[in-house]
This record gives C-alpha cells, sequence and structure tokens, in this order.
C-alpha cells in the first residue's frame, strides 16, 4: 500500500505551541506585577485544550484557575491540576459534595443562591467562595441593590469563607464605562466590609483590561485570551498565538472560465481556474460566512476561498499559487509571506475572536509543541 509523505492525523489539526502560551503568561505577569494571575482555561481553554494548557502554565507558576462549570473543573483535577479552580457561572447547592471533594470555588451568583448554599454548607468545613458582583453586565452578580442584604447572609453565615471578590466588564474597551464599573465595585466592596466581611482576593480586569486600564487590576487580573495571544483588535502588544490549523490538499483540478463551484454554484470561475479540494468545513468551524471573504496560505501565498464552504470541503482558487494533492494548508496561522489571524476570520464571519477559536470542532485533532517542564 502506498505510503503518503508527512502525513496528517487527521484531515485538520489544530497546532498548539505551549511555549508561546507561557510566553504570553510570562508578559502578562511582569505587566501586573505584584498582581496574581487567575488564568482563565474555561471551554476548553478557549478550544485549546484545558489539560495541557493548564499544566503548562501551573509549570510556569499559575496557581488559580477559572473555569465556566463545575465539570470543566472536575475534569482539571482529574488531570493532577492543583492550586484554586474557581467556577465562574451558577454552581447549585447540589452540587456541594462534588465542590468539596475536587476543591472547586463556587462563586455566589445571586441572594437565593447565597442562602442556599450558606444553607447546604451548614455543619461542615468552611466552604471558599468568591463573590460576583454585579457592576453593569446585568446576567448574574450581586446586584447594588442587594450588596447589604447579602453581607448580612454572610455575616451570620459563618460555613461560608469569602476567599474573593469579583465583576466582569461589559465593555473594557470603553474607558467611561471601565471606570463606572471599576468604581461600583469598590462601593460594592466597601460595603460589604462595612457590614464585617473579609472580601478576599478582589479582580476585575480582562484582557484587554490587562493590556489597557491599569485601574482595574485590583489584587489580581483574569486573562483569558490574551493568554493564547489575541489581543484587542488594532492592539499593538507583544503577543503570540499560539494557535495554528493546517490541512492538505486532497485534490487539485483544472476547470474552465465559466465552471460554477460548490453548493448552488454562488461562485462561477472568470478564468480558467485551478481549484484546490480542502478537507476542512464548516463542522470543523471553517464557517460558511468565510466563503468569498478570507483566504488560506498555500504554498506561502494567499489563496481565496471560493464558493460555499459546505460542512466537510472548501474550495480554494490556487491559479496563482498551484496546488497539488498533499500540499500543505494554513487556515490560521502564517506561512512564507502570507498570514490569516483569528481577527480575519472573526471580521468575515462578523463575530470575535473568542467565537472562532471556541467553535473549532472536535474533528479538528489538536496536537502540541513545547510540553509541560518539570
Amino acid at each position: 500500500m502506498p505510503e503518503r509523505p508527512d502525513p496528517l492525523p487527521s484531515p485538520a489539526v489544530a497546532c498548539v505551541d505551549l511555549d508561546a502560551i507561557a510566553s504570553n503568561y510570562r508578559f502578562l505577569r511582569d505587566r501586573v506585577a505584584p498582581r496574581e494571575i487567575i488564568a482563565v482555561v474555561k471551554a476548553d481553554a478557549y478550544g485549546h485544550g484545558a489539560p495541557e494548557v493548564a499544566r503548562r502554565l501551573a509549570a510556569e507558576g499559575v496557581r488559580r484557575f477559572a473555569v465556566a462549570h463545575s465539570g470543566e473543573g472536575i475534569a482539571l483535577r482529574r488531570a493532577g491540576i492543583g492550586g484554586e479552580i474557581l467556577v465562574l457561572s451558577r454552581a447549585e447547592p447540589y452540587e456541594l459534595p462534588e465542590l468539596r471533594a475536587y476543591g472547586l470555588t463556587p462563586s455566589l451568583y445571586d441572594l437565593a443562591q447565597a442562602e442556599a448554599m450558606a444553607a447546604a454548607a451548614s455543619g461542615g468545613p468552611r466552604l471558599p467562595v468568591h463573590v460576583e458582583l454585579d457592576t453593569g453586565m446585568g446576567r448574574a452578580g450581586i446586584r447594588p441593590e442587594d450588596v447589604d442584604a447579602l453581607g448580612g447572609i454572610l455575616a451570620r453565615s459563618p460555613s461560608l469563607e469569602v476567599a474573593g471578590t469579583f465583576a466582569n466588564l461589559s465593555a473594557a474597551d470603553d474607558p467611561a464605562e471601565t471606570a463606572r464599573q471599576i468604581s461600583g465595585l469598590r462601593d460594592g466592596i466597601a460595603r460589604l466590609r462595612g457590614a464585617g466581611v473579609d472580601v478576599g482576593l478582589v479582580h476585575l480586569a480582562n484582557s484587554a483590561a490587562v493590556l489597557g486600564t491599569p485601574d482595574a487590576w485590583c489584587d489580581a487580573v483574569r486573562p483569558g485570551l490574551a493568554l493564547y495571544g489575541i489581543g484587542p483588535a488594532g492592539a499593538g502588544a507583544p503577543l503570540t498565538p499560539a494557535m495554528t490549523i493546517e490541512t492538505r490538499v486532497v485534490s487539485a483540478r483544472r476547470v474552465p472560465a465559466g465552471t460554477p463551484l460548490g453548493y448552488g454554484g454562488r461562485f462561477v470561475t472568470a478564468r480558467p481556474t485551478t481549484v484546490a479540494v480542502l478537507p476542512i468545513g464548516y463542522h470543523d468551524g471553517f464557517r460558511r460566512g468565510f466563503s468569498g471573504k478570507v483566504p488560506v496560505v498555500l504554498r506561502g501565498k494567499a489563496a481565496p476561498v471560493v464558493g460555499a464552504v459546505s460542512m466537510d470541503v472548501t474550495l480554494v482558487d490556487a491559479t496563482d499559487c498551484g496546488a497539488e494533492r498533499g500540499d500543505r494548508v494554513v487556515c490560521l496561522g502564517s506561512d512564507g509571506g502570507a498570514s490569516v489571524t483569528v481577527w480575519d476570520l472573526a471580521r468575515a464571519a462578523g463575530t470575535i475572536p473568542y467565537e472562532i477559536l471556541c467553535g473549532i470542532g472536535p474533528r479538528v485533532r489538536r496536537v502540541y509543541r513545547g510540553r509541560a517542564r518539570a
């Protein structure tokens, strides 16, 4: 049976550079020192692979991680991750046995949940929690009008130990709104302290605020996207994108002018065209909305996506660069003098980099460079 040269382990591969993530972390750590870093690794580390990313960050000295749900935290513990694991989304009182068993720190989401969590924890060891204050996001956290009531709950609930207090910035690129939310967090903290509550570690800043708003740094910061090498649009921070996505040409064909390509024939060739067929599609996170709006990198040159991206297949115009079966193709990243960034893909799809990274499908195999150091 013939062998393939340099075979990919699957039709499309996401190569994650753990050394790049470590470098990004060190830049952020040094920027906010002596404040602590709470590394956000929810949503499988934004599609990069939470266990592998957390192991490398732990080797770099990170001792605090944040996830969305308790299941994500349990997966990290089973992967051998120590330190604090903060559950940012709502944890229910019935989850208390698992929270205790795996040493996860829940957030107090609203008054009813706070009361129920205090009751559930009664009679056992003190349960570390972080208090979330709603300073403008509007989706979760203790509302300003409920802060005094929360102070009363905490003051009479020895079963709960406040290890931290935080809020979420709703518009970190808006200086006026960010300043208002910083003020709201400070006010909430002052009211809790006035009720005799030790507020613990205070944190607010996300990636954008770490890079642009020192007033939001507090005691600790919670970078997510910046750890993976993606900054705000137009930002010049020295970050290194950690992920590239590669595939191979499975077929190259020459078609005459006037040939419709793909479903619906929405693209018709205007010249004799070399069409490269790629085994990646919208199930893999290479979206239908990319059609006609982004290139891939083939033989070090930009090759435009043409026709409708389908579930499993993408077509590109390789007339100017040439193509043969087996050629390496970069769908995210750079090669030679050409590149495709997460921001390029996000703008083409009318969305944000977070959604692009989190939308990379499970069929795209993750491979890692730069293992966690002992």
